[in-house]
């Protein structure tokens, strides 16, 4: 058996293969760095095992053998220990490369679209404008944008539970559509980018959710309407995909949120309201007395957004979140 492991001709194609599949493992398109550290052990022990075999059976003298071992394995050990080096190397320049990577991808600002709105015509509207804009400091391609009405979601789940023969729940048991979807091959920060109308079971009490799938990454919005003392208040968040955060445990998945300092939580809706607010025109009302949030159509078909109210100073007041109707977000490029 030791006389066909150390044969001259299998120990002198055998090593130069070990080291040169070990030095192929660390290449980038492999990058097995344990798997290289032992291709390189084990063609130092080889050498060193074929001199050692050498050196018991040779008749050469003890002296001669001895200092023909010891430089033999003295080279192969210089050899291995540079072998290790090299490995140590490429495997930090690779795990630096990866952090870098993982860095940028970090802190680059993605580009992408989400879902805000006002009641449109009044502020006690029935009626809400829900526009897409932009965010980001690039146009964002390709994008998939899924609107969901929570509290109507909410009705639906709730009459399938109570029906579970039922596979899905009756046209307008929500009154009214639960969701809408929208596809834009190409999108820039001029906002809105495209708008719709939206009655809310209870313009008072909203929950929205948004899934958003772009070019630069999948998103996740969360948006809620609360009426407190008469007064509209609203929060919103917008976090990178569970991909993301599984990529990035360390990071916050947040990329924006706003939360009016008075704004309160309410649960979700679980039935459809008795009487809701009347209908009033969308356009501008000469006489009347706007309260913001409000967004109207005008005369061309436009859609003019109050989000603060003019002081006689000549200031505009800042009246919370609501400041997301005219304000472009994510222009800095991190």
């Amino acid at each position: 058996m030791l006389d066909f492991l150390f044969n001259e001709w299998l120990v002198g194609f055998g090593v130069p293969i070990l080291i040169g599949v070990g030095l192929t493992l660390l290449a980038d398109e492999f990058k097995e760095y344990t798997a290289a550290r032992w291709c390189f052990v084990a063609s130092a022990a080889w050498i060193c095992g074929k001199v050692i075999a050498w050196s018991v059976f040779s008749t050469q003298p003890l002296y001669t053998r001895l200092i023909i071992a010891f430089l033999v394995c003295d080279l192969a050990s210089v050899g291995l220990i540079g072998a290790f080096r090299l490995t140590a190397k490429r495997e930090k320049s690779t795990s630096q490369r990866i952090e870098e990577k993982s860095i940028e991808s970090v802190s680059s600002t993605p580009s992408f679209l989400f879902v805000f709105g006002a009641p449109l015509g009044d502020n006690n509207s029935p009626i809400w404008i829900m526009m897409l804009r932009h965010y980001g400091p690039n146009p964002a391609y390709n994008c998939d944008v899924h609107f969901y009405d929570k509290d109507r979601k909410n009705i639906e789940h709730e009459w399938l539970v109570a029906n579970p023969k039922w596979p899905f729940p009756p046209v307008g048991i929500a009154g009214g559509e639960s969701q809408k979807s929208f596809h834009f091959a190409e999108a820039g920060p001029a906002s809105p980018v495209e708008s719709f109308q939206w009655s809310p079971i209870d313009p008072n009490r909203q929950h929205y959710s948004v899934s958003i799938v772009c070019r630069d990454g999948v998103f996740a919005e969360n948006w809620e309407v609360t009426r407190v003392d008469g007064v509209l208040r609203t929060k919103i968040t917008v976090e990178h995909g569970p991909d993301w955060v599984k990529k990035h445990p360390n990071s916050s998945p947040i990329i924006f949120t706003c939360t009016d300092p008075e704004f309160i939580g309410t649960t979700l809706a679980t039935k459809l309201p008795s009487q809701g607010p009347p209908l009033v025109h969308p356009g501008w009302k000469p006489s009347h007395k706007f309260s913001v949030p409000v967004a109207i159509i005008d005369s061309n078909h436009n859609i003019q957004v109050m989000s603060g109210v003019a002081v006689p100073e000549g200031q505009k007041t800042q009246f919370g979140c609501w400041n997301l109707l005219t304000k472009h977000l994510g222009d800095e490029k991190s």
